[in-house]
């Protein structure tokens, strides 16, 4: 009979493979894999520092500090190259003299006490161009040639050219301008924006001189897991934490080390085995889906295709994020949460308090709250604020531009937040009845409220990854379904 010879049918056996297949065509060997090619790249270098990991955690407790310094000195040299070692110590041993220098400065009653202030933003402003400008230098041929056969050590992984080690960059690469390749992938633009909170609390006299050794200081900026993309610890939390984190060196925290670093390799795997793929299937993000957004014919896939880029980002840093947090953990150190669960904000002021926690509480507290108690309007006190997390993020017109949009946005929901405070004291008001009303129909506010959040912050991010390419695609977005409201229309 046919029926007895058809394969039997397993329920769910279809989307088991339906999930497998992204993962078995991933290249699971040699350096072009995902676990050791995008993996280790960028950010996700960090990964490298396992081995090292252990040694610490084999480190006599009263010398940790050195073993700090020795192991992130060696991650630094192997990971970004000689040259960019010696950058980087050059770099420590500048801020450590300067720092003291303006320790002494600000104490002063001789001098106007705006100038050591003023001279310590226009030396980190400075320190901070000069990377930029450091990166877009390119060498003579010639002078790239000698560096790659006599000098590969003094260059980063992956462009050294030696056979056991990646070739991620090619010897026709700028090999100088990679020494210095995004300060966000080397840990530079972190260590400007630790010397902001530093300065600003030897500012504040917190730090006492005790406190200020240079093995301390050292060792604070050479902690690898938070050394790349943080989270951006404080000097005097961190040092606390290492005088007693071997008190917290449990069983209990190795677990939970372990756990975060097993979260962030779930993340890894979402985001290269069927995120991203999913997403270059649909051409989301290449030039010619942002020159030529009318041709993409599903409404729904132009409106979300930010979402799933933003959503990308999500994955790739915060599983950074676990990674630093897990390792030092396994540590005994308790590293501080850069995420908290962003997509449940209902507003923009609570968005910031959960996407990149670390950079938004140091950006709150060195410069929001010095500018508005010396009275600067809100609007004007936000928007320098974002402008500066706009350019800290990249020296460019559509990231400022990105920085004042934020900066507005969230101060225009602050004076809608005091604004709905202020009817809460006048009950007989009619807007005050009429909100009393709204909130009501809860959970309908609160979802409102939500999807208004996501969707402000999400499409705000059009200007920041494409600049003003992005306007075509809202262009399209708002024109779209005015096209289909005014159709057949006399």
């Amino acid at each position: 009979m046919p029926g007895l010879c058809a394969p039997a049918v397993i329920p769910g056996l279809d989307a088991v493979e339906g999930l497998w297949q992204p993962l078995s065509r991933l290249p699971w060997s040699g350096w072009d894999a995902a676990w050791l090619g995008d993996t280790l790249a960028g950010r996700n270098a960090v990964l490298i520092f396992l081995p090292l990991l252990a040694v610490l955690l084999l480190w006599p407790v009263r010398h940790l500090r050195r073993g700090f310094i020795l192991t992130g000195l060696l991650f630094v040299g192997y990971v970004f190259g000689a040259a960019y070692l010696v950058f980087w110590l050059l770099s420590c041993l500048l801020f450590y003299r300067l720092s003291e220098q303006f320790a002494r400065e600000v104490r002063r009653t001789d001098v106007w006490p705006g100038g050591p202030p003023l001279a310590a933003i226009a030396i980190i402003s400075v320190y901070f161009v000069l990377l930029h400008v450091l990166d877009a230098v390119n060498l003579p041929a010639a002078a790239n040639a000698g560096l790659l056969q006599y000098a590969p050590w003094a260059l980063p992984l992956g462009a050294r050219g030696l056979s056991w080690e990646p070739h991620w960059f090619g010897t026709e690469s700028q090999l100088f301008a990679l020494m210095l390749r995004d300060s966000h992938n080397i840990g530079a633009a972190y260590l400007v924006m630790r010397m902001v909170h530093y300065f600003s609390e030897l500012k504040r006299g917190t730090i006492p001189a005790e406190q200020r050794s240079f093995a301390r200081f050292l060792a604070y900026l050479c902690y690898v897991p938070t050394l790349i993309q943080g989270p951006i610890e404080r000097y005097a939390e961190f040092n606390h934490q290492i005088d007693t984190c071997h008190e917290r060196r449990t069983w209990r925290d190795r677990l939970a080390g372990l756990g975060r670093l097993g979260q962030a390799l779930v993340k890894a795997v979402v985001l290269e085995a069927y995120l991203l793929p999913w997403a270059n299937s649909q051409g989301l993000g290449s030039r010619q889906f942002m020159q030529h957004p009318e041709h993409t014919t599903s409404y729904v896939l132009l409106f979300f295709s930010i979402h799933v880029l933003v959503f990308a980002l999500y994955l790739a840093f915060s599983a950074y994020c676990d990674v630093a947090i897990g390792m030092s953990r396994l540590l005994g150190y308790r590293a501080a949460e850069n995420f908290r669960h962003f997509w449940l904000a209902c507003s923009l002021t609570d968005m910031w308090r959960r996407w990149h926690i670390t950079l938004s509480f140091i950006l709150r507290d060195y410069i929001f709250f010095p500018l508005a108690r010396r009275r600067w309007n809100s609007f004007l006190a936000l928007a320098v604020t974002f402008l500066v997390c706009g350019l800290w993020h990249s020296l460019s017109l559509n990231y400022a531009l990105w920085g004042l949009t934020m900066g507005l946005l969230v101060a225009i929901n602050q004076r809608w937040s005091r604004w709905q405070r202020q009817l809460d004291r006048q009950p007989d008001h009619r807007l005050a009845r009429l909100r009393r009303a709204w909130l009501r129909l809860w959970p309908l506010p609160r979802i409102c409220a939500w999807l208004l959040t996501i969707n402000v912050f999400m499409l705000s991010g059009w200007v920041c990854f494409w600049g003003f390419r992005g306007f075509r695609v809202l262009g399209e977005l708002i024109w779209r379904p005015l096209s289909w409201l005014f159709a057949g229309q006399p």
